[in-house]
């Protein structure tokens, strides 16, 4: 008994922050079968829906819209920008020979922990009209450009990559270091090239990670909302509006908490699918390892 009480006192805050947890999600699918908005009658005296406002998110264009332009951030910022170069960085540190390792880490790590809105104030001042990058271009006699303005999905996806690379590299640069250094050893004997020593001793020994790294970053950058709505809020027009600024644009600007809640779930949905679908691949990985 005293040792049960004792893990009972240790779980206690735990247990706590779940039960929290578990009444906002239960109060979240209720909502999301209502139509509950933060003015009007709706406020006041909600009525219940049914499955109404999951009906209208497959009949909203914006929705599909917000949709597109997630899978078109995702797929740039982190499947592609943040995934290639955080394995490449990773790797490049890991050579021996290379000068200013420690400080290009250090930056780009930096780049990582400084706080989001920070980073949007970074990236704002650097895009901006009069601000360092087209003052770096009029050095080099190229016109200024307004970047937000003109090609801001593009703008975003940069700003993402260069925010969130630093995760991968610390992923990818940890699981460099439990690679047998016996194997490139052996390697070097039979005469490999650096390409065959990547392609047949390095990636297949980490791929597990990379898979890991994955889900990871699918997850935090399908469903990241500061970095976007700090920059751009969703503009110009709708053209960055991803998934998490349209439930925001439709819950608190439209006031619309109902139909938010149920875009929320939708969602939910779609990340844990995505995640699963990882998941099935690393195991299948591990099987055959």
């Amino acid at each position: 008994m005293r040792e049960f009480r004792l893990i009972a006192v240790c779980m206690a805050p735990a247990l706590i922050l779940l039960l929290f947890l578990v009444a906002a999600v239960g109060w979240a699918f209720y909502a999301s079968l209502t139509n509950i908005a933060l003015v009007g009658r709706a406020a006041r005296s909600p009525e219940f829906v049914g499955l109404r406002n999951y009906v209208r998110i497959f009949n909203d264009p914006a929705f599909f819209n917000s949709l597109n332009i997630s899978f078109i951030y995702t797929t740039g910022s982190a499947l592609i920008g943040q995934f290639l170069l955080g394995l490449f960085l990773a790797i490049l540190l890991k050579q021996k020979g290379i000068k200013l390792k420690s400080a290009v880490a250090a930056a780009v790590v930096l780049s990582w922990v400084i706080p989001d809105i920070v980073g949007v104030y970074i990236w704002g001042a650097f895009t901006a009209s009069g601000g360092m990058l087209n003052t770096i271009l009029g050095i080099f006699g190229l016109p200024a450009r307004s970047w937000l303005g003109e090609m801001p999905l593009a703008t975003v996806i940069i700003a993402n990559i260069w925010k969130g690379t630093a995760f991968s590299m610390i992923l990818f640069s940890s699981a460099l270091e439990t690679i047998p250094l016996t194997l490139y050893e052996a390697a070097d004997v039979d005469g490999a090239s650096s390409w065959q020593k990547l392609k047949f001793i390095t990636l297949p020994m980490i791929t597990p990670t990379m898979l890991v790294d994955l889900i990871l970053i699918t997850m935090w950058t399908f469903g990241y909302f500061t970095l976007v709505y700090g920059l751009t809020g969703g503009g110009p027009g709708r053209l960055t509006e991803v998934f998490p600024v349209f439930i925001y644009n439709q819950s608190f600007r439209h006031y619309k908490i109902g139909y938010g809640a149920a875009l929320s779930f939708v969602m939910t949905v779609i990340v844990g699918s995505a995640s699963l679908l990882y998941l099935i691949l690393l195991q299948r990985v591990e099987r055959m390892r």
